[in-house]
């Protein structure tokens, strides 16, 4: 008797087709049998649902995706993930020897090519970008001004993670949230031009980083301690709406999440302008920090997607973070020509560009190869310890007895807190009363 699991469903409803066919081909167990066991969290998989699997192509949703939809097309291709090192490295070869930068790029700057391990391993496995390590080493070790730690950070993320993203493209596309990637970016690229047309001292952007991090922190530790067992175990059938429209056409019953039965038919627009509003926040960080636009995307979708959404509607975690990571390399593509091409790049930028780029166009990858199920949890409580050191290492070094920029810091640090323990209240909690009612 065959069973329903995501090995021999989920690629019923969205596998291979056999040439030649319109129809989806089905799983040799269940052209044998089609008496399927109960899915759990599902309606029984009867005849009826046998001949539903049997639908042709033409007559499939096109506006969902699973979210473990496709298989993983890398396998057996290994150099395929390796293909922007080697379009990197020749032309990083001919820059090194045509400037003749060896020494001084290697000589004076090899903490940070140490340092960019694993800001290169973070950028392909988190929701985070290798500025997250970039920007402090270079301000707090390197001893650079804080526009240089930006500048350096969107260079070698327009490496590290574009090599991050073109793998995941490859090997797990069905990861990749396109509406939300669109849509983040086309707000970003607008923050980016306002942040690079306004001034703000460098304190304050040491400040601004400091919150940002910890705040980002706080939220992505309440994400996977609270949250992980109502939002992030999918359903075996579950199928993710691919835009906001899809919302209202796909059959999801608003009346399921207070927040949708709100805003009704105008829920698509309320949540495309969220996501206008967190992208360009996130652009403007980009453009004072280097990294800030795969932040507020990741909690856009944790906070306000996953919140609003009617049951059944939610974006896996691992579709966030694959989603935040395109949108990261295309903020610091952007973020890098913008920067080039207006003002210029520093030589002490562009030696550290040279000594860090052999190491994160090969962790960057590697990286995103990680981004498994057994391994993520060792890669979260990485990034915990190394935002706490941040924050403190910061506030230690930067602020010191300046009791104002001591209260901003803390004070945004506990709204955060105030904001999470409401969200716990007033959303998670009720939803696993119900769910612990319906189970009843």
């Amino acid at each position: 008797m065959a069973t329903c699991t995501e090995a021999n469903l989920v690629p019923v409803l969205l596998g291979r087709t056999e040439k030649g066919s319109s129809h989806r081909r089905l799983p040799q167990s269940v052209q044998e049998n089609a008496n399927l066991e109960e899915c759990p969290n599902s309606p029984t998989a009867d005849d009826s649902t046998v001949q539903a699997l049997a639908t042709p192509r033409s007559s499939m949703p096109t506006r969902f995706m699973t979210e473990e939809s496709l298989p993983d097309r890398g396998g057996g291709y290994i150099w395929r993930k390796f293909l922007p090192a080697m379009f990197i490295y020749p032309m990083w070869l001919y820059i090194m020897v045509k400037q003749d930068a060896w020494s001084e790029s290697f000589g004076t700057y090899y903490p940070l090519s140490l340092a960019m391990i694993p800001g290169s391993m973070i950028a392909g496995s988190t929701p985070l970008g290798g500025g997250v390590v970039a920007f402090p080493v270079t301000v707090l070790l390197i001893k650079l001004q804080p526009a240089q730690g930006r500048d350096f950070s969107l260079m070698i993320q327009s490496i590290g993670m574009a090599a991050a993203s073109f793998l995941i493209m490859i090997s797990k596309p069905h990861l990749c949230h396109v509406w939300l990637i669109v849509w983040s970016l086309l707000s970003a690229i607008g923050g980016m031009i306002f942040g690079f047309s306004i001034a703000i001292d460098g304190f304050v952007i040491n400040i601004i980083y400091t919150t940002s991090i910890a705040c980002f922190a706080l939220a992505y530790m309440y994400r996977n301690m609270f949250m992980s067992r109502s939002s992030q175990e999918a359903d075996c059938r579950r199928m993710v709406p691919s835009e906001a429209g899809a919302l209202l056409t796909g059959g999801f019953d608003l009346q399921s999440n207070p927040i949708a039965a709100f805003f009704g038919k105008r829920l698509p627009a309320a949540l495309t302008a969220g996501v206008c509003i967190c992208g360009f926040y996130g652009g403007f960080l980009s453009a004072k920090l280097g990294s800030g636009a795969d932040m507020l995307a990741y909690m856009f979708g944790v906070f306000v997607w996953n919140t609003s959404v009617p049951r059944g509607a939610e974006l896996p975690d691992n579709m966030l973070t694959a989603s935040s990571v395109l949108i990261m390399a295309g903020c610091s593509i952007a973020g890098a020509v913008l920067r080039s091409l207006s003002v210029g790049m520093s030589r002490e930028v562009m030696l550290c560009w040279g000594a860090c780029v052999p190491v994160v166009v090969i962790g960057a990858p590697v990286g995103s190869l990680v981004l498994t199920p057994k391994r993520t949890l060792f890669l979260r409580r990485c990034f915990y310890v190394l935002a706490l050191i941040q924050f403190g290492t910061f506030d230690i070094l930067e602020i010191k007895g300046n009791l104002l920029a001591w209260m901003c810091t803390l004070g945004a640090v506990l709204v955060q807190a105030l904001y999470l323990v409401c969200h716990y209240v007033f959303v998670v909690h009720p939803r696993r009363h119900q769910a612990a009612e319906v189970q009843v």
